[in-house]
């Protein structure tokens, strides 16, 4: 299914996506703030969004937890396995 860019379920598609041909399934995880990059910059702020939306279903398709980045912990993202094939609707290709 496509989604029309600049829209919510374009942009929970895109992280989904993302995470996904990333490989960040599972234990591999990937920063929330680099989520964005590669997004239109015009339509970046839905990134935001559609990432809470995602966080805050039930069951919710990511994983996140606190990571230590130097001096700092900051929000780590990666999917959950069994939730692949749930999520496929909303992946690109």
């Amino acid at each position: 299914m496509v989604f029309k860019l600049g829209t919510l379920n374009h942009a929970k598609g895109y992280i989904i996506n993302k995470l996904f041909e990333d490989h960040r399934i599972g234990g591999k995880h990937l920063p929330m703030e680099l989520l964005s990059h590669g997004y239109p910059p015009k339509h970046r702020s839905l990134i935001r969004e559609a990432y809470e939306l995602l966080r805050t279903e039930n069951p919710s398709p990511l994983h996140v937890e606190g990571e230590r980045t130097g001096r700092d912990t900051s929000a780590h993202v990666s999917l959950v396995p069994h939730m692949i094939p749930k999520m496929r609707a909303l992946m690109n290709g």
